[in-house]
């Protein structure tokens, strides 16, 4: 996504996956080990503080570990891009972009000359007259040039810019890989994010209005919070199921968090009526003993580290 820089990773390499938000730094290594194996996470952490001082972290990790020269993936912040869904136009793919640019022009509040593009292209599932849809991302220029300049001055390879919806969807491919559709429910500080996935597609991305900082709440108001995200769910999981005329979801997974999250999945076991369960990451990933306490913190740069394919 966003690969303007990307070329394809292949199995059995290694992949550095960092994501930064206002207040801190996440980074993840990972190997891929081919063969059927699980990929391997060998590091993980989760810095706060002051970006300056974060980045000169980054670059002595880097420096330390001996990363020079691998590839990297960044993923932006949810506050960093902006993704549309569009029906894109009937043109040669090698002209798609360009005409998506004069598409959306009216929908972003910067000028288009300052935009940078991707594109990614909906499953139609089984309904053969649905129309064809697509996920259009719009990040501006200045901000996708401060994030390879991260990269670059940690002395890393850039591979590519990603969005949270697709490192995600790498994640939702290690424990979902059949043809039956699964959703994924990621919080953020300020806001939620779910993802519904088929195989190895992104079929639905939908922002929630509830982050940590709400779900954090004395217990009262816990119960009225996890009831609007399950209404927003139950409504998310509904329109796939219209759209792609496909069977019921009969299971989500719920990010891990640095905070006991049992209510909220007994919570929402209670009002979907489906399979809710915490996403553990040692059932997926060969990963260090033990998983450090802030692993949930980076599981943004775990999906970007997993990245594995040249199209999002």
């Amino acid at each position: 996504m966003l690969k303007l820089l990307s070329k394809k990773i292949m199995s059995g390499c290694e992949t550095i996956g960092f994501s930064r938000t206002d207040s801190g730094l996440a980074v993840a290594h990972v190997w891929r080990q081919g063969g059927g194996a699980k990929p391997r996470l060998t590091f993980c952490d989760y810095s706060s503080g002051e970006m300056t001082a974060i980045e000169t972290r980054l670059q002595e990790l880097c420096r330390s570990r001996g990363w020079s020269s691998i590839p990297a993936v960044c993923a932006l912040d949810f506050g960093g891009y902006q993704l549309l869904q569009v029906v894109p136009p009937e043109v040669p793919d090698n002209e798609l972009r360009e005409a998506l640019r004069w598409q959306i022009r009216d929908l972003i509040d910067f000028p288009l000359e300052e935009a940078v593009i991707d594109v990614f292209h909906v499953p139609r599932g089984n309904q053969r007259e649905r129309a064809r849809t697509a996920y259009v991302v719009v990040a501006q220029r200045n901000l996708i040039r401060q994030r390879v300049a991260q990269m670059t001055d940690a002395r890393l390879k850039v591979q590519a810019i990603d969005i949270p919806e697709l490192v995600l969807r790498n994640l939702a491919c290690l424990f979902h890989d059949t043809d039956r559709a699964a959703g994924l429910l990621f919080f953020g500080p300020d806001s939620g994010l779910l993802i519904v996935t088929r195989g190895q597609e992104l079929c639905l991305a939908r922002n929630l209005p509830v982050g940590v900082s709400l779900l954090q709440e004395r217990p009262d108001f816990l119960e009225r919070t996890v009831e609007t995200v399950a209404l927003e769910i139950q409504r998310s999981f509904d329109f796939y199921e219209r759209s792609f005329a496909q069977a019921p979801i009969a299971s989500l997974a719920v990010a891990p968090q640095d905070f006991d999250t049992e209510p909220l999945l007994a919570g929402l076991r209670a009002s979907l009526g489906i399979e809710v369960s915490s996403l553990d990451l040692e059932k997926f990933l060969e990963c260090p003993d033990p998983l450090p306490p802030n692993a949930g913190q980076c599981l943004l740069a775990i999906g970007a580290a997993l990245r594995n394919e040249e199209e999002g």
